[in-house]
């Protein structure tokens, strides 16, 4: 396992953007999902692009930031975990009871703070500010959260749903800042990032590189058919924000499916 922060990750790391906020990180030789959301349609919501590749549910971990429909979609943890029994799930504290029922599945809920070791990987929880799930009674069961997946020498931050905070410098620095820049429809309601936020965001964590997430995979299903002309519009304006800053090469651009190493 993992000791102090300041030991070394090594060997390759990829990142695999399987679309909306859900990517697989492979790094230290362990395997994560972040937010698994692997099927066709999401309640109104249906995929613009096309099903991911049945082998990203073989993972060693899956991260969860929240439990809004859309980043804890219970349908997928199943796929998951039909796939991957062994799989070790972390979700925000309170989250675990929207978890679909299975006696295989390992939970492990967390604060931030909190540090999770497995094998060579350390994943520390930081803040985010983005509303939680909400109970019967209009409480907030379960605070979001996002992760920092690594070690000092090489770090993925994974943002999950959040707006800028005072605190997000000291997350940074990062070698690869997993950004969300949009969502499933053309308005953004508060705690998420636009393109213009999401720049912000990079460079207050000293991003080296960023990959814009949470854009251009899911939209509310109409009677049109086709691709919402609104729906890729979104990565061209993160491109515009980043190239106004003089920031243009820290992109990585990727669509869903594709990979980049870091």
């Amino acid at each position: 396992m993992l000791g102090d922060r300041g030991q070394a990750v090594a060997g390759p790391a990829y990142a695999t953007w399987v679309g909306h906020a859900t990517m697989l990180v492979e790094l230290a030789g362990v395997r994560v999902l972040t937010d698994p959301v692997l099927t066709q349609r999401v309640g109104h919501l249906r995929r613009r692009s096309a099903p991911p590749d049945a082998r990203v549910r073989q993972t060693d971990i899956v991260v969860i930031s929240h439990a809004h429909g859309d980043h804890l979609h219970r349908r997928s943890l199943r796929l998951v975990l039909e796939a991957s029994p062994d799989t070790l799930v972390v979700v925000p504290r309170g989250a675990a009871v929207h978890l679909p029922a299975t006696r295989s599945a390992r939970v492990e809920e967390v604060v931030v703070g909190d540090v999770v070791e497995h094998g060579g990987l350390r994943i520390e929880v930081v803040p985010a500010v983005h509303s939680g799930r909400r109970g019967k009674f209009g409480a907030e069961e379960a605070s979001a959260v996002g992760y920092v997946l690594g070690g000092d020498d090489r770090r993925l931050w994974f943002a999950g749903d959040t707006d800028l905070f005072p605190e997000m410098d000291a997350i940074g620095p990062v070698d690869l800042a997993a950004v969300p820049i949009s969502g499933w429809w053309r308005r953004l309601g508060p705690g998420h990032l636009d393109e213009e936020r999401a720049v912000e965001a990079a460079v207050l964590v000293k991003a080296q590189r960023v990959l814009p997430i949470h854009w251009g995979t899911f939209s509310p299903e109409d009677m049109l058919g086709g691709l919402p002309r609104w729906l890729p519009e979104t990565a061209r304006r993160f491109e515009r924000a980043l190239d106004e800053r003089g920031l243009l090469d820290l992109l990585v651009r990727l669509e869903p499916g594709q990979t980049v190493r870091w």
